[in-house]
């Protein structure tokens, strides 16, 4: 098959690869039909790290990317949920399938560990699990980790269930956003874009949508948010709030300065929950959290967990996603998929990819 090759950083290229076989019994099969490149991958194409991996070392090629959708053309005996035919969506990331938290579709707290295992992983981070930016995909304990996708909810809007509308909606029940709450999204990418819809569809009084790019802060206002400068976001927010602050601020970008413009919105005892893939030497101001007795989460989404609550918001209409995908490419031309979606060339905010 072709795909997607990790070959080092800014060395991704279109080329050959082994087609993928059904490892487990409990795995299937996918023609992926469309592909995306998430934020994240960046930090590989920059030679980053994520989690322990550090991609400006010598590590084995694999094919890249963890948000796919396809459909079934091979399953393992023991795949009780999908038939050949089937058009699914996949979770960005599988554990062992097993444990008490994968089965709650929890995968991102996989008990694994416990026993020697790896835990959970992404696919396309790394040689042992393969990515969808590819004409084929093993998919790992298909049962819990697909889903067929269902009525009323488009390719473009199935490809976000995947990764980047449940990693916003993750960011969101963290901070415990409720009806009536004030929030800021520090970041319009597609994951703070998405959290600040997700915020505004579950009730959130005002939702403040951060980024210095007026594109994405104009996308933002026509679902009803706050449009805001970071320049203007401290101001602007003390005035609305009478010198509190906001009850919940997510912070979707992941750099010591967004982290201590979040710490300073929020509200003494305020809620932050952290999206951004942190960097080993990421400064924070800790001292101001403690002071303000702020709640803080951060880790990465179970995606699986979020389907029961996301899907019907989607069919209904209270989330669209709409204009998150802003270019398309083929797959063949992936390499410069991946260049303009780095520098944010042409406004670029998402990219669709199809084999």
């Amino acid at each position: 098959m072709k795909g997607l090759v990790f070959n080092g950083p800014k060395n991704i290229h279109y080329e050959s690869f082994d087609d993928p076989t059904i490892r487990d019994e409990r795995n299937l099969i996918i023609e992926v039909k469309r592909c995306s490149i998430c934020g994240s991958d960046l930090h590989m194409y920059h030679g980053d790290r994520i989690a322990t991996t550090d991609y400006s070392q010598p590590i084995e090629r694999f094919c890249t990317g963890h948000e796919t959708i396809g459909e079934v053309v091979a399953v393992g005996t023991a795949v009780r949920r999908h038939k050949v035919g089937d058009k699914v969506l996949v979770a960005g990331g599988a554990g062992c399938g097993m444990c008490r938290r994968c089965l709650a579709g929890q995968v991102n707290l996989c008990e694994s560990y416990r026993s020697g295992g790896h835990s959970s992983i992404a696919y396309g981070i790394k040689p042992a699990l393969n990515g969808g930016h590819a004409e084929y995909l093993e998919v790992v304990n298909a049962d819990i980790g697909a889903t067929a996708i269902p009525d009323g909810v488009s390719d473009e809007q199935a490809l976000l269930l995947t990764d980047a509308l449940a990693t916003g909606y993750y960011g969101v029940k963290m901070s415990g956003v409720s009806p009536g709450d004030t929030v800021a999204v520090i970041g319009q990418g597609p994951i703070g874009r998405l959290a600040a819809e997700a915020a505004v569809a579950i009730g959130a009084s005002r939702v403040y949508a951060i980024d210095p790019q007026e594109s994405r802060r104009n996308m933002a206002a026509g679902f009803g948010a706050i449009a805001t400068h970071p320049d203007e976001a401290i101001q602007r927010i003390y005035e609305d709030t009478r010198g509190l602050g906001v009850d919940s601020v997510i912070e979707a970008v992941g750099v010591g300065p967004t982290l201590t413009q979040a710490v300073k919105l929020a509200r003494i005892g305020g809620r932050l929950s952290i999206l951004g893939i942190l960097q080993a030497d990421t400064d924070m101001p800790l001292h101001i959290v403690q002071a303000k007795s702020l709640v803080v989460h951060m880790g990465i989404a179970g995606i699986v967990d979020s389907w029961p609550e996301l899907i019907p918001l989607l069919q209904s209409g209270r989330i669209r996603g709409e204009g998150v995908f802003t270019h398309s490419f083929d797959l063949s031309e992936g390499e410069e998929a991946y260049r303009m979606f780095d520098t944010r060339e042409d406004g670029v905010m998402k990219v669709l990819l199809t084999p």
